[in-house]
């Protein structure tokens, strides 16, 4: 298997676009959800690929997967991508037929050049895991059931005689019951010293307490009431353990205005956790240009202003960082990942 098929199909998982330096691109596209009338089932959002001729262009991003993988300078990186990419293109013009891993492959026939994707889930990891929902018409399920309905009907045996006897005699106990009721309910009952429910709270008094034995619960307006206390109940395990030695010491020094205040911001953590030594030979280059004022120019709008300028073989690169060793330089990009998160080493 081709050395940079594996990388294709890593940067296709996170990436929608990923380029083939002399060969092409291979480009991510998302799909809806969708209804599919042939199988009655809705499809749930996916992604397929395609491959652009045109888009032929380095833009690193292939050959900086190779350095992180294999550990190599850019240059020598490149060099391996350029010379599998050759191998491809050999391969395509002796059997038409090149694949392109778990996204696809490219198909040569009489000097047109076309993509076949892949069906393969793997490259979708956001998609994979939905599953496919079967899906019935409403006119279709109308007729299942009325179908099942006319042949329960169909089945039912008629009644006969006894039936409606039956039926007949349910509905007349039926009737007695009803009338019994409503006689018993339209009787008059005479109570002596009944008890109404009320509005007013004048018989309601609290329970017996051995400190107000003669307070209600609840009081008539006009009448005077004691004042309600609160307690606050405080619990040891919500305390926080200060060191009182050293308290009293900062707020002394608070006072007579000895603290000062220090505020540093996180690319200054960061630039002085790096190494930054032109002498090295090994520099984390973040950007590559043509002519040395375009490399002035950014490094004057940069935030960072601990960026240094690498000419060699014709180009101007801005390094923000450099190393002893090709180790050193790396481990500088996890530090400014989110600053420059396409950094590469270059060797002076």
């Amino acid at each position: 298997m081709n050395e940079i098929i594996r990388h294709i199909e890593y940067l296709l998982v996170t990436h929608d676009c990923v380029v083939i330096p002399g060969l092409g691109a291979v480009l991510a596209h998302c799909l809806p959800a969708r209804y599919d009338k042939s199988s009655e089932m809705m499809l749930p959002p996916s992604r397929t690929f395609s491959f652009n001729i045109t888009l032929n262009h380095n833009d690193g991003l292939l050959v900086s997967s190779v350095v992180r993988s294999k550990e190599l300078s850019f240059e020598a990186a490149r060099s391996l991508v350029a010379g599998e990419v050759e191998a491809m293109r050999r391969e395509l013009d002796r059997c038409g037929v090149l694949s392109l891993g778990l996204a696809g492959r490219l198909v040569s026939s009489e000097g047109t050049l076309s993509f076949e994707p892949s069906t393969a889930a793997a490259l979708s990891p956001d998609y994979m895991w939905l599953p496919s929902i079967p899906m019935v018409e409403i006119t279709t399920l109308a007729k299942q059931r009325a179908a099942a309905s006319a042949l329960n009907q169909s089945k039912r045996k008629p009644r006969g005689i006894v039936d409606y006897v039956s039926y007949a005699a349910r509905i007349a106990a039926s009737l007695v019951v009803l009338i019994a009721l409503g006689f018993v309910l339209s009787t008059p009952i005479e109570v002596e010293n009944a008890q109404y429910a009320s509005l007013g709270i004048e018989n309601f008094q609290s329970a017996p307490d051995s400190t107000h034995k003669e307070s209600p619960l609840l009081k008539m307006p006009g009448h005077s009431t004691s004042a309600v206390t609160l307690y606050l109940r405080t619990h040891d395990d919500a305390c926080e353990v200060v060191d009182t030695a050293a308290h009293a010491e900062y707020v002394r020094m608070h006072k007579a205005g000895l603290l000062t205040e220090c505020v540093t911001t996180e690319q200054d953590v960061v630039s002085s956790s790096v190494r930054f030594n032109p002498e090295d030979n090994y520099y984390l280059v973040v950007a590559s240009l043509v002519n040395e004022a375009d490399a002035d120019e950014f490094i004057a709008n940069s935030k960072n202003k601990q960026l240094g300028i690498l000419a060699k073989d014709g180009r101007y690169r801005i390094y923000a960082a450099t190393g002893a060793t090709y180790r050193e330089a790396l481990s500088a990009a996890d530090l400014l990942a989110d600053s420059y998160s396409s950094a590469w080493v270059c060797r002076k």
